[in-house]
């Protein structure tokens, strides 16, 4: 077996050196440099608050390994598979260089990260039992807008409590809430006052599996950019501006070309179509690698930034400072339909703290993959503050807010972001450590080009997003994993689009490919058991046990895993972004 592939992902392949972007070179008559791993890890740790650079005490030394990790792939040598650990684990696209598309088939885990101790899968808390008008009238009020139309958390973060001042000095120095979840036409937040706040929201195909509304919550996303993206360059505030950069970001996250209202490229001394020529664009170009000599980049005040330290167009990277904001939510039912509702569950954040280049991120990524071939027992050192969050190793910070037993929200502890960080930071399937923005609906085809959220409109008459193999991402998936999540508890999913012998209804993958919410989209009957199953791990305040819900079958989900045991999946599945092999037909 390959270790230094098959570690990778599990161990977080980078989490804890690609947060480092400084080379050292020796020169003249100066010792050798260090390792690699270890200069990289000494770096980020030095970018990060004192106080961070201690490891918290965790109850589960590999929180950062999720749940999902422990599902049953096999139930019986030689039976079915079910393969969700294609969608995380992955032939990665550069500059992800994070290489465990080897993980569907062998797990290599440290040994004291064998046991699940995501008990609550296995032993949930038994479902709050309310009428459902009482629980519709819980979800339906906001723990994030109170009665005057104020911001309840950032009210509470002014003035925190003893259990929330990490460092006891009477000031919250963590992310303080300043969305007011209220979008125009174009996705732009406003205040109450018709300010704009610089968070802009769009709309994205959910990500396979346990984060779709039928397994348990409705989630949203928010962008926003450094102030200087939002400027002129005059450094007057500017929506057309801001307008701009967003799209050349999307066009370069995405790697697809992105439709323009004309715009006079000489003004802004951008050559944003890639024509080679300063005249009237229509379109930003995905243009990579990039042209020498082509006068492009971000434009306004962000024109003026400094390309290394805050970044430049780069397929697959964010600039230094981009921030997102996620609110997990749950199920609303009116009128017999299903929709996000008004009160939180969670509300995550992270943002970019330094800049890295290909080279940086490939350079961690080896370095990391070579110390955990030495070492295939050592846990990922965790660098966090209680106030910050947790970094992910690779130049981001993440954040966490969740219900606490009275329903109002919290800031997460240590481990609770933790259980975040994995995902983020090492595997194979994300575009710089983040998923959603890479999945945003096409701007050439959705509905205000993408930029919505969606409480404006919801997921009904969105097409499946399409494989380049020509496949349907979601059908797929459905096939892989032989359930409608990755525990096979959906019942529901399973009676609509699985046949008897296993298999997938014909009609039913019909009607997914032209409409997505016929899946994502739980019965108000199931909505309502996910949510009183919600509610108990809220009452509960277990959450390092885990917080997925589950409705229907018995999870299917092991309480140990076997290191470096076999999954009993033969062949890793190829990614969506891979084109299928030529033909001599083609």
């Amino acid at each position: 077996m390959d270790r230094r592939k098959a570690t990778g992902v599990v161990l977080g392949l980078g989490l804890l050196v690609a947060g480092a972007a400084v080379v050292w070179r020796a020169r003249d008559s100066r010792p050798p440099p260090p390792a690699p791993a270890v200069q990289l890890r000494e770096a980020l740790a030095a970018a990060l608050p004192a106080n961070t650079r201690e490891p918290p005490r965790l109850s589960n030394p590999a929180a950062y390994l999720p749940a999902q990790c422990y599902a049953v792939t096999q139930e019986a040598p030689g039976g079915r598979t079910r393969n969700g650990c294609f969608a995380c684990h992955q032939t990665p696209r550069a500059p992800n260089f994070v290489e465990d598309a080897e993980v569907q088939t062998v797990l290599s885990v440290a040994r004291s990260a064998e046991e699940n101790r995501w008990t609550n899968l296995l032993q949930p808390p038994p479902p709050v039992e309310l009428p459902d008008a009482e629980l519709l009238a819980w979800v339906r009020s906001s723990n994030y807008v109170d009665e005057r139309g104020g911001l309840r958390l950032a009210a509470a973060l002014a003035h925190p409590p003893a259990a929330w001042d990490g460092n006891g000095d009477g000031r919250w120095e963590g992310y303080t809430p300043d969305c007011w979840f209220q979008p125009d036409s174009e996705g732009f937040d406003r205040s109450p006052q018709g300010a704009m706040t610089g968070w802009r929201a769009f709309a994205y195909a959910p990500f396979p599996g346990m984060f779709w509304p039928t397994n348990g919550s409705a989630g949203d996303v928010f962008i926003r950019l450094p102030a200087a993206f939002r400027r002129d360059a005059a450094g007057r505030e500017s929506t057309a501006v801001y307008r701009l950069n967003l799209a050349i970001l999307e066009a370069y996250i995405r790697r697809v070309d992105v439709p323009l209202p004309a715009t006079d490229e000489r003004e802004l001394g951008s050559d944003l179509d890639g024509d080679g020529v300063l005249g009237t664009a229509t379109r930003v170009a995905f243009v990579w690698p990039p042209k020498p000599g082509r006068p492009f980049g971000y434009v306004g005040q962000a024109a003026g930034l400094d390309r290394v330290k805050d970044g430049w167009p780069a397929a697959g990277l964010y600039p230094r400072g981009t921030e997102f904001l996620h609110s997990l939510r749950y199920l609303d039912v009116e009128g017999g339909q299903v929709r996000m509702a008004a009160r939180m569950k969670e509300l995550r954040y992270m943002r970019k703290t330094r800049w890295l280049t290909y080279s940086d991120l490939q350079l961690a990524a080896e370095a990391e993959a070579r110390e955990k071939m030495k070492q295939p027992d050592k846990l990922k050192r965790v660098l966090a503050d209680v106030e910050r969050g947790v970094g992910t190793g690779t130049g981001w910070l993440m954040q966490g807010f969740i219900e606490d037993a009275g329903g109002e929200l919290r800031p997460q502890n240590v481990e609770e972001t933790t259980a975040c960080i994995g995902c983020h930071g090492g595997v194979g399937a994300t575009t710089d450590s983040t998923f959603s923005f890479a999945r945003k609906l096409d701007a050439g085809s959705a509905w205000q080009e993408g930029w919505y959220h969606w409480g404006q409109r919801g997921l009904k008459g969105i097409p499946e997003p399409r494989r380049a193999d020509g496949q349907g991402e979601y059908a797929h998936w459905l096939a892989q994993v032989g359930a409608g999540d990755d525990y096979g508890t959906n019942d529901e999913v399973q009676a609509r689009f699985f046949r008897r012998d296993g298999t997938l209804q014909p009609g039913a993958v019909k009607a997914l490919a032209k409409d997505i919410s016929v899946l994502l989209v739980p019965s108000p009957r199931r909505a309502l058991l996910l949510n009183r199953a919600t509610l108990a791990l809220v009452k509960a305040q277990r959450f390092e046990r885990g917080r997925d819900v589950t409705a229907g079958a018995p999870p299917k989900v092991r309480a140990r895993l076997e290191q470096d045991g076999a999954t009993g999946i033969s062949q890793a599945v190829l990614p969506g972004w891979v084109d299928p092999a030529k033909s001599a037909s083609r």
